[in-house]
């Protein structure tokens, strides 16, 4: 650890690092503000609201992480010298700013955890039992994380690693929770595009992209959490950098699965109804044909059912012809 990075170079590394991605996050935030209520309006239905509660608590929470941070780096480098000093101050846990920076942190995976958890509750119909698990975990990782910081305030002789196992159950709680919902979520809108699909007997899917967009978004945070678990097994400063990173990181996943599932046809609650089935209920008939509709949920697709009859009325000849939907 003698030749290894010390804190201080580790705080510096990782509040530019926390600069570029809270400058990212921002872009995303307003983009997809902008993209969302244009949509919404375009197809005149309602916001979701979870959805716009969920955006806003994570940038005022990045914002406040992003400026503690900063406040943090000025506070060392400026009243702290020489470095022996400043490595003792950004060390001691006990620290208001300390405490602050990361309790935004747990609040922040809360947040994003809680989201997930919230679209896989409606994907699948409200149902709760599908969600208590991810719940019971998320909230028991937001206790594991409150416990470490009363801990750094309250007992003596505290270091960063003196609650490494209450750390590693807050991220790997968290990691866990994450991973079950976004494989339930992912399930969900697979199993409904299959039977949408062997119905409609189209070929092509169009839900597969929003499996990609789901699996891809866990991936990538259940990585990030697995990367900060081994870190803080190493026991090496670059957990400062990997904490630093860590809240704008879980706003630009947020903004980019919403963003790119934004641009899909159907929101979540898409998902809730039932299985295509052919309705053959006969609106008109003419001598050439009869027109029918295919109905999906409560949405209905017109369609029109050609049949030829031959001479001796023993063959038919039928083709179908499907509209566009809105």
């Amino acid at each position: 650890m003698a030749s290894g990075m010390k804190i201080d170079t580790a705080e510096l590394a990782g509040l530019a690092a926390e600069g570029g991605l809270y400058g990212v996050f921002v872009c995303l935030f307003c983009v997809c503000g902008y993209d969302l209520v244009e949509r919404r309006r375009r197809s005149k239905s309602q916001l979701s609201w979870p959805m716009i509660l969920a955006a806003v608590l994570l940038i005022v929470l990045a914002t406040a992480r992003f400026s503690v941070d900063t406040t943090n780096v000025f506070v060392a480098f400026i009243h702290h010298d020489p470095r022996a000093a400043r490595i003792a101050y950004l060390q001691d846990v006990t620290q208001p700013l300390f405490i602050t920076k990361h309790s935004l942190l747990i609040a922040v995976l809360l947040v994003g955890d809680s989201f997930v958890n919230y679209r896989c509750w409606v994907v699948w119909g409200k149902n709760i039992w599908i969600v208590l698990f991810p719940i019971g975990l998320s909230f028991t990782s937001a206790a594991a994380g409150s416990y470490t910081m009363w801990a750094y305030s309250h007992l003596p002789n505290q270091t960063v690693l003196s609650e490494a196992k209450w750390l590693k159950a807050f991220f790997a709680l968290s990691l866990v929770a994450n991973a079950f919902a976004t494989s339930m979520l992912a399930y969900r809108i697979w199993s409904v595009d299959r039977q949408t699909t062997g119905v409609m007997e189209t070929g092509a899917s169009r839900l597969t992209p929003i499996v990609r967009i789901v699996l891809e978004s866990g991936l990538i945070n259940a990585a990030f959490l697995f990367v900060y678990v081994m870190t803080l097994e190493f026991g090496t400063q670059g957990l400062e950098i990997m904490s630093e990173m860590a809240v704008p990181m879980t706003g630009i996943v947020f903004s980019i699965v919403i963003l790119r599932v934004g641009h899909q046809r159907h929101d979540d609650t898409y998902y809730t109804q039932r299985p295509a089935t052919i309705s053959w209920a006969v609106a008109k008939r003419s001598r050439l044909g009869t027109a029918t509709t295919l109905t999906m949920g409560e949405s209905t697709v017109p369609m029109e059912v050609y049949v030829k009859k031959s001479v001796n009325d023993s063959e038919f000849e039928s083709h179908m012809s499907f509209s566009s939907a809105a």
